[in-house]
């Protein structure tokens, strides 16, 4: 397995983080994506014993998946992990998740900080879109997901391969979840407990998350709309 970190400017957590993954029982192996960062997260990802892939300059949260998921599949791994850069993740809760998929019971296992609402929960605006989008994914899709922006999950080679054809450039998590159930990916998730930023400094403040919330709601309309029309075509054809 490996795991998956994206980082900008994420210096001051990235050291730890990596440090404690190579350090599990079981450790997989680390890759840090590093977005452009104009510190030193490269340097100190590299020293704590992570592999690096630096992109050459700044292209966001969707492409920086990407790119480690289709690093990592190109590699032949069998599981594909995903933790944020800034710490927030306990490494300790990738065991829990690594057991659904080897389970054989989900393609796509989601860490979610509210099954248990154990740990650190965020913000009361984050909390609220998080909600927001749990009611629109279940009316869009009939998914039952109750942290729908969790950035903590592991996936196989089949749901790794959805994500790396197809992911937002931008706030990939809940339109990633769509993509995942329309390719017939299994998705569960599993309770984890979230820590508060070891470092640095979230690039989601009150306005953004605002815009967050519309940007991905009036998207995943239009795609449903399209969807419906698309089907309706093929039927009437």
């Amino acid at each position: 397995m490996v795991a998956v970190l994206p980082a900008y400017n994420e210096a001051s957590s990235i050291g730890t983080l990596v440090a404690e993954l190579v350090r599990l029982d079981d450790p997989p192996d680390v890759l840090v994506v590093d977005d452009g960062s104009t510190d030193d997260t490269a340097q100190v990802a590299a020293h704590a014993g992570a592999r690096v892939l630096a992109l050459p300059f700044n292209c966001g949260i969707g492409a920086t998946v990407q790119a480690g998921v289709a690093w990592g599949l190109e590699r032949g791994y069998s599981l594909i992990a995903r933790l944020d850069g800034d710490g927030q993740h306990d490494p300790h809760t990738l065991s829990a998740l690594v057991a659904l998929v080897e389970a054989d019971r989900a393609d796509f296992a989601l860490g979610s900080r509210y099954l248990q609402k154990k740990g650190f929960q965020s913000t009361l605006m984050r909390r609220l879109g998080s909600h927001w989008f749990a009611l629109l994914l279940r009316a869009l899709s009939g998914l039952r997901i109750t942290d729908p922006t969790s950035g903590c999950w592991v996936a196989n080679r089949r749901a790794a391969a959805v994500l790396r054809a197809e992911y937002a450039s931008d706030y990939p998590e809940v339109d990633s979840l769509i993509r995942l159930a329309r390719s017939g990916c299994r998705i569960r998730e599993e309770p984890i407990a979230m820590r508060a930023r070891a470092g640095g400094r979230s690039s989601i403040d009150a306005v953004r998350a605002i815009y967050y919330m519309i940007k991905v709601t009036i998207a995943l309309v239009i795609g449903r709309v399209e969807e419906r029309a698309g089907g309706s075509a093929g039927g009437d054809a």
